[in-house]
């Protein structure tokens, strides 16, 4: 079978950086960490019962799902040593997944309270995994300067990642600043995955490109349509860069992860200006790899209905041929083979794309590490 692409398989759904522990750990392997000391600093992890009773506290007062985070503590506060775990490196710490705990649920299935202003219409409804659309992206709204790339259903501002951002902010600060290390890097965590979110065209950018809309159904569930349609594209763009990310040194992202300079997180308007430049070439480069396959309703990467053999798409080499050995091709031939040059080209631009991201994803990783741990690192042991 050639690449053409879209190979459709059961599979487990796809999410936004489909996990950005993946983005972390190739972070974390570079060189910025041989000068950040913090990185070995050790604290201690709660014992079960306080860190449950304290995600609790922590569910009501920054309104996520109560239940959706777990305690990673193996140790009860009824055991002998009643100390809660053994004290864990920063550097530990940071691999053992917080920064994939806003895709566990806290953000979805959220009451009408939680949006009032009815985000979640325009922006994957109000269940299931894209509910939590609302909290994890920003789509600024039509902008006459460039009309077709700022293309958007509806035409304002809808999203309250940039708020939540600040919530988390907040959140994370009170922690830092009582001496509470464990839940100051948690939240700080969290409101990383969103910073890396933003910095995904598909977050900041409804509709890449014109093409992924479902003309034909203007008239006939067009939102709906056009949000199935959508999040299939999304969701298979972070499937490939999943795939790329997990073996980086085939796929040139290696270095792309491990810069050593840092970047504290600039803003809203330094963030947009990022993912927006780079949408339109995101888009037609995703269209070029999966045409009109992923607008079919009989697709639903989010729910894990159909997926997309990442692996062979990105790994697929397209062979050089002659002119006479073109001309010795079958039409159907020549159109596949064609067809497998265009891929394979695309797929490229969108390795070099994502490439740009991950480096500004890894500066702002290290730059808002330094800000809240560097200070602490030489006054504070934890708790």
């Amino acid at each position: 079978m050639g690449v053409l692409l879209a190979i459709l398989i059961w599979a487990t759904p796809a999410s936004a950086w489909d996990r950005h522990q993946e983005m972390v750990n190739r972070i974390l392997l570079g060189p910025a960490g041989d000068s950040r000391p913090y990185l070995s600093q050790k604290i201690s992890i709660p014992c079960i019962e306080e860190e449950q009773k304290e995600l609790d506290a922590l569910a009501a007062r920054i309104g996520i799902r109560a239940g959706s985070v777990e305690p990673v503590s193996k140790q009860s506060c009824g055991s002998k040593s009643n100390s809660g775990s053994a004290p864990i490196t920063i550097e530990k710490l940071l691999g053992m997944g917080f920064i994939d705990e806003p895709d566990s649920g806290m953000d979805q299935d959220l009451p009408d309270s939680a949006d009032p202003n009815g985000y979640r219409k325009w922006m994957g409804g109000t269940n299931g995994p894209t509910s939590q659309g609302f909290r994890h992206m920003v789509f600024p709204g039509f902008e006459w300067s460039s009309p077709l790339a700022s293309f958007q259903v509806p035409p304002f501002r809808i999203g309250d990642a940039f708020g939540r951002i600040e919530v988390l902010k907040q959140a994370s600060d009170s922690y830092f600043a009582s001496g509470n290390v464990f839940f100051g890097l948690r939240t700080l965590l969290w409101r990383e995955h969103l910073i890396q979110d933003l910095l995904q065209p598909f977050h900041s950018t409804q509709i890449p490109s014109l093409r992924m809309v479902p003309w034909k159904s203007l008239f006939r569930g067009f939102v709906k349509r056009t949000t199935h349609a959508i999040s299939n594209y999304h969701y298979a763009y972070e499937g490939m860069v999943l795939e790329m990310v997990k073996t980086p040194w085939e796929q040139g992202i290696e270095e792309c992860l491990q810069k050593e300079d840092s970047r504290p997180y600039a803003g809203e308007s330094a963030i947009l200006a990022i993912a927006r430049k780079k949408a339109p070439e995101l888009g037609s480069a995703m269209i070029a790899v999966f045409g009109n396959s992923l607008k079919s309703e009989s697709v639903n990467l989010p729910e894990g209905v159909g997926a997309v053999d990442y692996f062979q798409l990105i790994h697929a080499k397209t062979l050089k041929i002659t002119g006479e050995e073109e001309s010795m091709l079958s039409d159907e031939e020549k159109t596949e083979h064609h067809r497998s040059e265009e891929v394979a080209v695309a797929v490229e631009k969108l390795r070099d794309l994502s490439c740009e991201l991950m480096k500004d994803a890894a500066r702002t990783f290290w730059g808002d590490l330094d800000q809240a741990l560097m200070k602490s690192a030489s006054s504070n042991t934890g708790k």
